[in-house]
């Protein structure tokens, strides 16, 4: 039996505590939030879980493992206290607001002989998997252009909230690390450097708080990337309007994921994957030939699906039982943190910034 401590229970992580709830070897000790109502409610969901909202309860030695999605700037703090506490550690992303903080959790987890990950939710779906494969077989050919938009109007409700007097850590640029783009985009550099092996190089970009007057950090960002491989990355974010859309261009197919549809073609030929499934067909194009483009639905997985195999807090539980490290490395994300803050630089200064390329 696992017990565990879940550490920050209101937004996102009310979707996937039932993954704690279903699994017969898990038991949830507490839930613990600054707010006692967040701990309260998600107690309830959990039979014989108490509410507290008292980090040290998460320290005791009743606790095997630490599950953190406490806002960005408690996570440093609360990770390295788990982790030398001798707990395994799911870290929400993104590992801290800042470098520094990163790294401090990063050296802890390097020192650390139990599981300690990051959680990146879009790992969840068999169809980014997929993606992967499809890029590592050269399905698509040579990978010229990655294109990612995460958009939401999450934004003009916190700054609402706060214009009322009721602000929200995100509209903390020292709370949060910056705006939209650290909190949306860490997902897709993370899945791009991951899917094609390339590492990015170099960042431009802008960003603007447009419609958000009561958050300090930006409400729209757009950033355009180098990868070592000279392959292309533009990534936009938005706290203001809403919108998402996934594709990689090839010289010999693309993958387009837009509002749950996905479309696919290639001059390779047929691909069978976990969801993703192309039958071939050449239409002749200027140049050549091309693949027919055929479309297909795919709902991604519930955050909470015990019966995905691929469900990231399933896969972290099953790497604690077994003694493996977590799937998703600390190490990773500050990767992917070095990332955004070469693009912030850039939004500052208005030119290119070279952004290193190794990841531990």
């Amino acid at each position: 039996m696992i017990n565990v401590s879940f550490v920050g229970c209101g937004g996102m992580a009310t979707h996937y505590l039932g993954v704690y709830r279903d699994l017969d070897w898990v038991r949830v000790v507490n839930c613990i939030d600054a707010v006692p109502a967040f701990a309260q409610k998600a107690a309830e969901t959990i039979p014989g879980a108490a509410a507290s909202t008292d980090y040290s309860e998460a320290m005791t030695d009743e606790i095997d493992a630490v599950i953190i999605s406490s806002p960005n700037h408690l996570h440093c703090a609360q990770a390295v206290a788990a982790i030398q506490a001798g707990k395994h550690v799911l870290l929400q992303k993104p590992v801290a607001p800042n470098l520094a903080d990163a790294e401090a959790v990063a050296l802890a987890a390097e020192r650390s002989t139990h599981t300690v990950g990051l959680y990146m939710s879009y790992f969840d779906q068999p169809l980014i998997h997929d993606l992967r494969d499809m890029v590592r077989q050269g399905w698509l050919g040579g990978i010229v252009h990655c294109y990612a938009r995460l958009m939401h109007t999450g934004g003009m409700m916190w700054s609402q909230e706060a214009l009322q007097g009721n602000p929200n850590w995100r509209g903390s640029v020292t709370q949060t690390g910056g705006g939209c783009f650290i909190q949306l985009a860490v997902h897709y550099v993370h899945i791009f450097e991951w899917a094609t092996g390339a590492r990015v190089v170099r960042a431009s970009g802008f960003a603007r708080n447009l419609h958000c007057p009561g958050l300090e950090g930006e409400d729209l960002a757009v950033a355009v990337f180098e990868l070592d491989s000279g392959a292309m990355l533009t990534i936009d974010t938005a706290w203001c309007t809403n919108g998402e859309e996934l594709s990689v261009h090839g010289t010999k197919g693309r993958f387009i994921y837009r509002d749950n549809k996905l479309a696919l073609c290639s001059s390779v030929g047929p691909y069978h994957g976990r969801v993703a499934e192309y039958s071939g067909g050449l239409l002749e194009q200027f140049g050549g030939f091309w693949g027919e483009e055929q479309q297909m639905e795919i709902q991604p997985p519930a955050f909470a699906d015990i019966t995905n195999p691929l469900n990231q807090h399933l896969q972290f539980l099953e790497a604690v039982r077994d003694g493996r490290p977590a799937p998703v490395p600390i190490s990773s994300g500050v990767r992917d943190l070095r990332v955004v803050a070469a693009l912030y630089e850039s939004t500052r200064t208005g030119r290119a910034v070279e952004c290193g390329v190794e990841r531990a």
